[in-house]
């Protein structure tokens, strides 16, 4: 190939990318723009469910709107990123977002989304008790509104108004709003928004002292069918038991009550929790119940302080996200001034690509370049990978080590808090009880203290484990006399709820273990057993060996577990307790402790569990 011929196929290839760049650049936009539907059609599809992860397909979405400079898009998606940091609760990115969309609407004339900017600010201010500032934002809103003929828009504003002038305790203002709102959701027939605005009614009816008109209002949302928004159903069973306990009828309060925790603990709404919690120990301290009265109160007040923790990460996070945002902004500087550099090379280089033997000489070193760039860039993304599983690894680490600090604290909060609140009420109220409540006290009080004793000496126990101080020392020792040391420990737990405790194993059985950690792993499933058995069940000891294995069996007749908490079990990142038949308070780390003891001991701890019918716990020890 002669330099005549090198020279035209050089410019080709210059040349080249530059034809059809129009027509690939309005491909580009339309392939932009429904990726942007589909993540904005993801994210709201997930917003109410899962707030997290919708974040995450809107970012997506803002990114694409972003790189094709469209404004009104980038408005509209940091609209809906704010919204799903409002339901999360992280108030302060959602003001962020909201105001970052009103000025984007603002330099556009978008009228209409400067009447959604407005009407979301108006929220923020009301949680941030700014009452006169968010009604004069929902006011200017819904003049707004009107211009351009957003009926559900200026729908959503009167509603807004509705929970401003409640919140700042002007109930008949509050009223007048909300009457309108039902009236603009009926003319739309959008019962999603007529319903919401019921649930608005009863709380305004029931700061008025008007119970029974709460009541039939927060009915309305019930009775509606087919309806499966859980946050209103939720928010209707509550108030209606709220409202049925001031009319008078405690075992309906008592009804509705149970409902909507149930429905609270499926969804994780923490604060309809700690209300309804509240109220179930408001009935059950009028009822005399005084047990259940005073663990509902525990359970009010350990979702009050997880309310009031999770305020602070919020506080905590934003901060961090500051510093990142500034992070991030001298990156996006610094690429920018790199980009520069490098267009204004690429100029340089185009202009001496005159011909010739220079020309070929120069495309040539080019590609030698090229070439060693990308051996460089295949070990630097090599390094990076490296890197970044590293990171993941010490990410998962730090949550776990996060997650166990949370759950010692939590889980020792609770009887602690038990106690105080037990010994608070006598000393106060002593004079007042007789003799066989104040036992029941007593008995609520031994429950409390012994189970924060159980869940300390599992944690000593665990932590040894996990520190290297528990060595497994083998020696050979009868089986027997061990289950019987466990069983006159635990029989009085089991006579308390009639439950007969059955052994089937040779009497002369024999194996090579470790007594201590034996002991403890048995100890905790058969007082598991116990915990999760109604009375008169029967809780069976199995125990055999071949040349293989010991294997000690605990079998009992009690609440079982589905496949998706068996999976859950000893994992530690993922504590759960359950409370037992006669709601008995677990540790959450018995079963994690007898896990890591049966592997420390060389075995393996297995369950078969079906729901409603039992579970059964092997101890497999290799012999």
């Amino acid at each position: 190939m002669n330099v005549t011929k090198v020279f035209c196929l050089c410019w080709v290839f210059l040349i080249l990318p530059f034809v059809g760049s129009s027509q690939t650049a309005l491909n580009q936009q339309e392939e932009s723009h429904e990726l942007i539907n589909f993540y904005n059609r993801m994210g709201d599809s997930l917003k109410f469910t899962y707030p997290d992860t919708a974040l995450f397909y809107y970012s997506l979405a803002l990114v694409h709107a972003i790189e094709s400079q469209n404004l009104n898009e980038q408005a509209m998606i940091k609209n809906r990123i704010g919204g799903s940091y409002y339901v999360i609760g992280d108030y302060f990115r959602a003001l962020k977002f909201f105001t970052e969309a009103l000025t984007l609407s603002q330099q556009q004339n978008d009228t209409h989304g400067i009447a959604v900017g407005l009407n979301n600010i108006g929220l923020i201010l009301n949680v941030q008790e700014k009452y006169d500032q968010a009604i004069d934002y929902h006011k200017r809103s819904i003049v707004l509104c009107r211009q351009v003929n957003d009926s559900l828009m200026e729908h959503r504003n009167l509603f807004n108004l509705g929970i401003t002038f409640n919140a700042m305790g002007a109930y008949d203002s509050a009223l007048v709003y909300a009457q309108k709102a039902i009236s603009y959701s009926q003319n739309m027939k959008n019962t999603e928004e007529e319903l919401r605005v019921y649930n608005l009614l009863g709380e305004i009816y029931y700061n008025l002292g008007e119970y029974r008109t709460s009541f039939n209002a927060h009915l309305k949302v019930l009775q509606h069918t087919p309806y499966d928004n859980n946050w209103e159903k939720c928010y209707a069973l509550t108030g209606i038991a709220r409202a049925a306990h001031q009319l008078g009828y405690p075992d309906e309060a008592l009804k509705y009550a149970l409902q909507s925790r149930n429905l609270a603990s499926e969804i994780n709404a923490l604060y309809d929790l700690k209300t309804i919690s509240k109220i179930l120990s408001d009935i059950y301290l009028e009822k005399k119940d005084y047990q259940r009265a005073f663990l509902y109160y525990v359970d009010y007040k350990a979702y009050s302080d997880s309310l009031f923790d999770q305020e602070k990460e919020r506080e905590m996070n934003y901060l961090h996200f500051l510093q990142k945002e500034i992070e991030n902004k001298e990156l996006q500087y610094n690429f920018a001034q790199k980009q520069k550099e490098l267009e204004n090379k690429n100029l340089i280089n185009i202009y001496y690509f005159t011909g010739g033997l220079l020309f070929l000489l120069l495309a040539i070193l080019l590609w030698r370049n090229l070439a060693l760039k990308n051996r460089m860039n295949v070990g630097l993304t090599a390094k990076n990978n490296i890197i970044a599983r590293k990171n993941q690894e010490l990410e998962q680490v730090n949550a776990t080590k996060d997650r166990f600090f949370h759950m010692v604290a939590h889980d020792l909060k609770s009887p602690l808090s038990a106690m105080i609140s037990f010994t608070d009420i006598l000393q106060q109220n002593l004079d007042q009880f007789s003799e066989q409540e104040i036992r029941s006290f007593l008995n609520s009080l031994y429950q409390s203290s012994s189970q924060g004793f159980r869940l300390l000496e599992n944690l000593l126990d665990w932590a040894r484990l996990q520190s290297g101080a528990i060595e497994y020392t083998p020696d050979d020792l009868k089986i027997l006399p061990l289950i019987d040391d466990t069983l006159l420990l635990l029989e009085p737990n089991a006579k308390e709820k009639q439950i007969a405790i059955e052994t089937e194993f040779q009497h002369d059985l024999s194996a090579s273990i470790d007594r201590n950690m034996f002991l403890t792993v048995l100890r905790n499933l058969v007082s598991n057993a116990i915990k999760f058995s109604g009375s008169g069940k029967r809780i069976t000891i199995k125990a055999e060996k071949d040349n293989q294995a010991l294997r000690i069996q605990v079998l009992d007749q009690g609440k079982g577990m589905s496949k998706e908490e068996v999976s859950r079990l000893f994992k530690i990142e993922s504590h759960f307790t359950t409370p037992g038949t006669n709601n008995e308070q677990g540790t959450g780390i018995g079963l994690i402790l007898c896990y890591d003891l049966t592997r420390k001991m060389g075995g393996e701890l297995l369950v078969d569990s079906t729901l409603g019918v039992g579970s059964t716990f092997t101890m497999v020890l290799p012999q």
